[in-house]
């Protein structure tokens, strides 16, 4: 097996309204890390009674999977697929890594969980995304991947009083697959 595919099979995904109360509220630690807002939408930090109306708005959102990610028994971040439509079979997605998940390899083996996830069990057709542009990292590692970017919005986010662009992403099920058989060759972890 490819040191990445191994490395994606055991990140262990549980569905968020799953997860012990503890664990759904280092979602919300970790998603106020200085790291992970600078490249969200939304870059204020979250209070805790926000975050338990948006835990209780998933309980009715049937559009909406968010799942929180272990490694090794360690959560180290969040996936979530929202916007989900099964009627044209396509859905947005995104994710987040906490400080101590970084620079292990773990975002190239949560993308392809993700990737696979989302053109296997869920049955997608299309996966978007959006990505501030001054995520340049993340932008390359959905390009990797074989995203191919389909637009930019401008001046579409503000962040310390200046505008900034935002990429759009997409990736369909038959590019995802001819593109998973290069990743799966050449990726060490």
């Amino acid at each position: 097996m490819s040191p990445i595919v191994e490395k994606a099979a055991s990140l262990k995904l549980v569905p968020i309204l799953e997860a012990s109360s503890g664990d759904q509220m280092a979602v919300l630690a970790m998603r106020n890390e200085p790291d992970v807002r600078k490249n969200m939408y939304r870059a204020a930090v979250i209070s805790e009674a926000e975050h338990r109306r948006w835990l209780e708005g998933l309980k009715e959102n049937s559009s909406t999977q968010i799942y929180l990610v272990y490694s090794a028994g360690e959560f180290i971040g969040s996936l979530g697929f929202s916007r989900i439509d099964n009627t044209h079979r396509r859905a947005d997605w995104s994710f987040y890594l906490g400080k101590t998940a970084r620079g292990r390899g773990l975002g190239k083996a949560l993308e392809l969980r993700a990737l696979d996830l989302a053109f296997g069990p869920m049955g997608l057709y299309k996966l978007n995304c959006e990505v501030i542009s001054t995520n340049s990292v993340v932008s390359a590692l959905h390009r990797h991947f074989g995203f191919v970017v389909e637009g930019s919005r401008r001046a579409h986010v503000w962040r310390d009083g200046i505008a900034l662009d935002a990429d759009f992403l997409g990736l369909t099920a038959p590019e995802w697959e001819k593109t998973r058989s290069a990743i799966v060759a050449t990726e060490k972890s």
